[in-house]
């Protein structure tokens, strides 16, 4: 039954508020702890004291964070009133007024309350040490054996390696297991945060109970710790007690092959890096020595000496080293170091010491700068070398870089003829080009023909005057007459002694038309009479006997004219026109003719008119040109600039 004697508590509304405030507070008996506090409204109809949570952290340290509100400081007080409140975070607060209010009628109750709340303000400065170790983990590593029973071999032991975290605030433990990847196994969070009991339910498991060495069972599971971080081992030092050496962990099979399997991928890793790296420093390079060395090339000449086998002989080799790839290829020339030029091997690297195709794989034993240089013997796929001779270039790189001067070898050696058959004589039937085409092959061809040589000089005929040199008076006074055909370089001779009276000889062919043989040559070595061997003053040899062309008709004087405007021409060869006339003119007939030059002289001046001059001469000037003339004509003129038409034949004579 509800008691209905208890006299309910009034409510005095006279009273100040106040005054029930320091009622309330005189008479309170909850103590100034963190997290128990007064809320002096009391004059709320639904009032609740709950616990609400003091503590928080600030510049990484716990602090209170329920504090009372500064008081103001009143007018008339002095800062000597004012005392300091204490902190948390700085220690002492600011300073604070004391109460004031000396004149209210609550004032002394009000003093009372005021005492009690800064008796919890002036707390002592150690902290309590739920604040000192909140938050702190103590950090083990350690390890579990698991023993699959349904496997067999290496694969039925299984050591989890974790890390055991112990909080000191609350004597909790929890476990990680590092992931691996491609593990197979459910790793990670092994044990929530939790207490953990003992096997022989003493309590639970705390600090003192974990060292390095310990075994503790976790859930049917023996734990054996291993090892723990430096604050772990600091902190068990400041609490008086030393931590043992780190222990070695038993070695995981599977963990073993992924050791294994993880050297082979970084193995592989850092061989592919070390390539990469390789060809990056051989482009490196190679984009180096091509800016520096590019077409720049070391020349040297070389003799191969054949001659030990049958059919050999000495080739003269070219040897070409390319300073930007290390690189050389080799040419030879046909016959001596001048000849024609052929490959005689491609460009490549070359090994020092060629047996077998395997040495080609080997590029770091190939030749080199310091097998080439002047006297050395290069061994080039088993053929023998002999350097004797380099170019300006490779002599000047030479001395640039090494300091050494490079003299050329001489090699030339003392030609030996080589003994042949001689060419049998032609036996008369076709002609000498025919016989020897006979000599030269079994299936002869016909003799080579210039038909563009044929085609420009068709029916064309170089006439020459000439005579008979000889010492017997009676040959050398005769005249014949030579016609060159330079269509096809054949020779004809016509004597022309007979055509004036009393001369007792005959004239007519002397020579029919054909190839005149040069004299001392022979055989192969045949050479015929050409167009560059007929000009005046020229002696030409038929059938051993010798005549000597005194002059030329005007067609072949202008046929040579032209040969000699084109480059082609020998008229070069022809001796001046005052030789050939002094060569004609000799003995008797020059008496004669000066005698009739006088006698044309009437004035006995020594000087006679041109015109008179040439109608003497005329009969001595067949087969000059009019070129030979004027020169004639230049010879008898006082000086160059005589242009009166008057000739010395004084002079001339």
């Amino acid at each position: 039954m509800r008691n209905t004697n208890r006299v309910p508590l009034a409510y005095n509304s006279t009273l100040p508020p106040f005054s029930n405030m320091s009622n309330l507070a005189l008479s309170a008996t909850v103590p100034f702890q963190p997290g128990c506090t007064i809320n002096f409204h009391f004059a709320q109809k639904n009032v609740r004291f709950p616990k609400p949570a003091s503590l928080g952290m600030g510049n990484g340290i716990p602090v209170d964070t329920i504090r009372p509100e500064p008081l103001e400081r009143a007018l008339g007080t002095s800062k000597k009133d004012l005392r300091p409140a204490w902190s948390v975070t700085s220690g002492k607060r600011s300073w604070s007024a004391p109460n004031t209010i000396a004149n209210d009628v609550h004032g002394s109750r009000m003093l009372a309350a005021r005492n009690s709340v800064a008796s919890y303000l002036d707390q002592p400065k150690t902290l309590p040490a739920f604040v000192h170790v909140d938050k702190v983990a103590l950090r083990f590593r350690c390890w579990i054996k698991d023993d699959l029973a349904l496997l067999t071999g290496t694969d039925r032991v299984i050591i989890h390696k974790c890390i055991l975290t112990y909080n000191l605030i609350d004597d909790s433990f929890n476990m990680m297991e590092p992931r691996q990847e491609n593990s197979g196994l459910n790793q990670g969070c092994i044990l929530r945060r939790q207490r953990v009991q003992k096997p022989d339910g003493s309590g639970v498991y705390t600090w003192r109970d974990l060292f390095v060495g310990a075994e503790i069972v976790i859930r049917g599971q023996v734990v054996h710790m291993v090892d723990c971080d430096d604050y772990t081992r600091k902190w068990y030092r400041e609490q008086g007690q030393e931590l043992g050496e780190p222990l070695q962990a038993p070695t995981d099979p599977n963990e073993i092959r992924e050791m294994r399997e993880r050297r082979k991928r970084k193995d592989y890793e850092m061989a592919k890096q070390r390539r990469i790296q390789t060809e990056m420093m051989q482009v490196e390079e190679v984009k180096h020595r091509f800016l520096t060395y590019d077409r720049k090339v070391l020349r040297f000449y070389g003799v191969w000496d054949d001659r030990i086998n049958i059919f050999g002989a000495r080739h003269y080799v070219t040897i070409r080293f390319y300073l930007f790839d290390y690189t050389l290829d080799v040419q030879e020339h046909e016959g001596a170091r001048t000849g024609r030029k052929t490959r005689f091997l491609v460009r490549q690297r070359i090994p020092r010491r060629f047996k077998s195709l395997d040495d080609l794989k080997d590029q770091s034993n190939c030749i080199s700068m310091d097998d080439l240089y002047i006297g050395a013997r290069v061994s080039i796929f088993g053929k023998g070398v002999f350097v004797y001779d380099c170019d300006e270039f490779t002599r000047r790189y030479y001395a640039s870089q090494f300091g050494e001067t490079m003299q050329p070898i001489n090699i030339t050696e003392a030609a030996v003829p080589i003994p042949r058959l001689p060419t049998p004589p032609s036996n008369g039937l076709g002609a000498e080009e025919d016989s020897i085409q006979n000599c030269k092959m079994l299936r002869p061809k016909p003799a080579y023909r210039d038909m563009a040589k044929y085609k420009k000089y068709a029916g064309k005929v170089m006439r020459f005057t000439a005579r008979w040199d000889s010492e017997r008076p009676e040959e050398n006074c005769r005249s014949f007459i030579i016609s060159f055909y330079p269509a096809d370089d054949t020779v004809s001779i016509w004597e022309t002694s007979g055509n004036g009276r009393n001369t007792g000889m005959a004239s007519g062919k002397f020579l029919e038309r054909m190839k005149l043989v040069k004299p001392g040559t022979s055989g192969t070595k045949i050479k015929n009479y050409t167009q560059a061997d007929f000009f005046v003053g020229a002696a030409i040899v038929a059938q051993t006997r010798k005549f000597v062309l005194t002059s030329m008709d005007s067609f072949t004087s202008r046929l040579m004219d032209l040969e000699e405007q084109s480059g082609g021409g020998k008229k070069k060869k022809q001796l001046p026109a005052a030789i050939r006339l002094a060569e004609r003119v000799q003995g008797e007939e020059r008496e004669s003719l000066m005698e009739a030059f006088r006698v044309a002289d009437r004035e006995k001046s020594g000087k006679l008119v041109v015109e008179e001059f040439m109608e003497i001469l005329s009969r001595q000037l067949y087969g000059f040109s009019d070129a030979d003339i004027m020169e004639l004509i230049d010879m008898c003129r006082a000086n160059e600039r005589d242009f009166t038409g008057i000739v010395d034949y004084e002079a001339f004579g």
